[in-house]
């Protein structure tokens, strides 16, 4: 049908656009094509291999816990040098079964009274910046509960120092253990005011609070 002078054929036009548009895409594959099938061959590959690592890194988690369980089950049962190669194993890694098989050969080498070695496994545990703050903070606790009678009461107040203040997890363990070293250092004020502040926490177990409150008060620091 003739087109009348002005008027605008919809379909010639969504045609010749269409028509454009695909010579457009030619001309793109052409050039690019290739390059386009290689980005996502490499793209499939990267994504298939994170899948594998994946699946390698769950794999051998489980390999993990399993072997730190039955490292477990042998000490429960006394059989300490079946479980001490396993652990020695576990504690060459570089993740949290690395670290749990450090703090239980610490608690292993404590019960067979090798103090100075568990010492040297917690210090290490806490001087290792990879390591986990929590589990940082615990090999902190446990050196200094091993040693604190031989320890000058200022390094057992520095080093609990960020641990001993409200808020913080382990401020009744630390705070009583800083209190203790500051009565060593004839510092009664400072020792009764941390004791206050123990017995007053009501996060706190009964227990823990109980003794504070009365070395405070037998200090002359009221609790409140």
């Amino acid at each position: 049908m003739a087109l009348l002078p002005g008027a605008t054929d919809d379909s010639f036009i969504r045609e010749v656009d269409e028509e454009y548009r695909r010579a457009q895409l030619n001309t793109l594959w052409a050039r690019w094509g290739r390059w386009l099938i290689a980005a996502i061959v490499l793209l499939l590959v990267a994504l298939g291999g994170f899948l594998w690592w994946r699946a390698e890194q769950a794999r051998a988690a489980g390999i993990k816990g399993e072997e730190f369980a039955l490292a477990l089950g042998k000490i429960e049962t006394g059989n300490l040098p079946a479980a001490t190669p396993v652990l020695a194993k576990l504690a060459g890694g570089n993740d949290g079964y690395a670290t749990l098989a450090k703090l239980t050969q610490a608690t292993a080498a404590t019960t067979a009274g090798d103090s100075a070695r568990a010492v040297a496994i917690y210090d290490a545990i806490a001087a290792d910046a990879a390591q986990p703050q929590p589990f940082r903070d615990l090999a902190t606790i446990k050196s200094i509960r091993l040693q604190f009678d031989a320890l000058p009461p200022q390094t057992v107040i520095d080093r609990l120092k960020s641990l001993s203040v409200p808020g913080n997890p382990w401020f009744g363990v630390a705070g009583e253990m800083t209190a203790a070293a500051r009565l060593k250092a004839n510092q009664p004020q400072l020792a009764g005011a941390l004791l206050a502040s123990i017995a007053a926490d009501k996060t706190l177990s009964v227990p823990l609070r109980g003794r504070a409150q009365q070395l405070a008060e037998s200090l002359g620091v009221e609790v409140k």
